[in-house]
């Protein structure tokens, strides 16, 4: 494949990458011209990253390439780093053994290039016929048709039952969508340790699981009915657990409610990252969250903050106290957030300030004077806490930065 590799770009004076099925690079050819980011990361890590693929299936250039049976030009995709190309998939019969690219610095002749590909693709396929990937062919149609659905591939539920079946792909009755989002990359190590945790489990059935990056995705289902969420919570925490000793990370995780109808497999998929994201503005107050049934007011959070920064007008209702920090050296500010982060517990809101539960008071009292509004006041203390962590974000995690350091340690551990 190597010798295939050079011959192509000394015949067409351009880099040339062959791949297998399962888009690891078997052959590719000599760096004799500058590389784009995406030639250059697959080469180096002998695969196409998958933000690659996932960003080419996504603009529909996969689907294109996969089902043409000619070489086909494809435009530049700046998003995911590629250069224009000269593709074509390489198959037998209607199973797809690889993929040949060519890059395009506009010296490809119409007609010959093609022509080229087309003869290399015919030597490369009887290859990889003998050769065949580590992955089985259900292997790649499982994730491929996993992708379909986290990226509303399909219109209609019966066309999903329908390619779920000449598959023999069983879809359970009802699922939910996990994100898994860890502080390493995702090796094929983890996948199958992952794999081997979730087989330990009984009463759930793992069906889909693919990787991007440091995020594991995965489509489960419980074998019998689950009321409530207490059991999907418990499930999802003890699999954090797991995976976190057996590998040695930090993990995160969001997962969506249960669905039924497969169509919703793109929305479960948005719900699910939605809490990761929540969990990235604020890690300490949203430490807790996994279950987007149990999102709550954080689901709203992201939009506030994001009408907040298109206003130059900062919060009314902070004003005063920040003014009276800045001109006292107080930390009314920092007190208020801490006071209603816990709770409104005194005992609580005092320990994590070191201070007496009388100073807190006093403190307290002193916000309502300077305020004029008392924390008692509903729609005050949530318009407050709100304020306090769409506006001053930073200064927010910085104040709980130690104890959210403690208590992933103490998950970890």
């Amino acid at each position: 494949m190597e010798s295939l590799a050079d011959t192509i770009s000394e015949s067409l004076q351009s880099q040339v990458t062959i791949e297998d099925s399962n888009h690891h690079v078997i052959g590719y050819s000599s760096h004799q011209f500058e590389s784009d980011p995406a030639r250059i990361s697959t080469i180096i890590g002998k695969r196409v990253p998958n933000t690659v693929i996932i960003g080419l299936r996504k603009k529909g250039v996969m689907h294109q390439l996969e089902n043409t049976a000619h070489p086909i030009r494809i435009p530049a995709v700046m998003e995911v780093g590629l250069g224009p190309r000269l593709a074509m998939c390489i198959k037998h019969q209607q199973e797809i053994l690889g993929y040949i690219w060519v890059v395009d610095r506009g010296n490809l002749a119409e007609g010959y290039a093609e022509e080229i590909v087309e003869k290399a693709a015919g030597i490369a396929g009887r290859y990889l016929l003998k050769q065949r990937g580590w992955k089985t062919r259900q292997d790649k149609a499982f994730e491929d048709f996993f992708w379909k659905l986290l990226t509303s591939h399909y219109d209609t539920e019966p066309r999903i039952r329908q390619e779920a079946e000449a598959w023999s792909i069983l879809l359970p009755e009802s699922y939910y969508i996990g994100v898994l989002e860890s502080d390493k990359i995702i090796d094929e190590h983890f996948l199958l340790r992952f794999r081997q945790v979730m087989d330990a489990y009984a009463g759930q059935r793992l069906l889909f699981l693919t990787a991007e990056h440091n995020r594991l995705i995965l489509l489960f289902s419980f074998v019998f009915p689950v009321e409530g969420t207490e059991i999907l919570s418990s499930f999802v925490n003890k699999l954090l657990a797991d995976m976190s000793r057996s590998e040695g990370c930090r993990l995160a995780a969001g997962c969506s409610p249960g669905y039924r109808e497969y169509t919703s497999a793109a929305l479960a998929y948005r719900e699910a990252l939605s809490v990761l994201e929540i969990k990235k503005l604020l890690p300490y107050h949203a430490r807790g969250l996994l279950l987007y049934e149990e999102i709550g007011f954080w689901a709203h959070i992201p939009a506030i903050m994001e009408q907040k920064r298109s206003r130059t007008r900062r919060s009314a209702l902070l004003h005063p106290l920040k003014m009276h920090d800045r001109e006292h050296k107080s930390d009314f500010l920092k007190t208020i957030a801490v006071y209603l982060t816990l709770d409104g517990n005194l005992k609580e809101s005092a320990a994590f300030l070191h201070i007496h539960t009388n100073t807190l008071m006093y403190r307290l009292n002193r916000i309502a004077e300077i305020t004029g509004r008392s924390l008692k006041e509903t729609d005050y203390r949530t318009s407050v806490y709100l304020d306090l962590l769409t506006e001053e974000t930073a200064q927010v995690n910085s104040w709980f930065q130690f104890q959210e350091d403690t208590g992933n340690a103490a998950s970890t551990s």
